[in-house]
């Protein structure tokens, strides 16, 4: 049997996966992302993400000098512009590497 605070309980978070579940639907269709729905759309912290924006490591917009806001297909763009290594790739590297390198002797 459940109690009171038990039904309390269910409902709020009900309630907290239903505001968030929104967010993420309203999010996706979306073009123009401030950096709070960046940093969610990105996996980052808002924090790092400002931090990346510093650093010019990510493309951002600022048109009015202070809030910034991130083109999602710029955002696409730039992930895949960044592949991860693969094994085979990284022997490849290392191959050439070797081989180009003179011997010190």
């Amino acid at each position: 049997m459940e109690t009171n605070f038990e039904t309390q309980i269910r409902d709020y978070v009900s309630l907290c996966v239903s505001d968030e579940v929104k967010k993420v639907i309203e999010n996706q269709n979306k073009e123009i992302l401030t950096l709070g729905d960046a940093a969610s759309f990105l996996g980052l912290s808002k924090s790092y993400l400002y931090k990346m924006t510093a650093k010019g490591e990510i493309p951002f917009y600022r048109p009015l000098g202070k809030v910034m806001y991130f083109e999602r297909s710029v955002l696409l763009d730039w992930i895949r512009s960044r592949p991860g290594k693969t094994q085979e790739s990284i022997a490849a590297a290392a191959a050439i590497y070797v081989e180009n390198k003179p011997l010190n002797g």
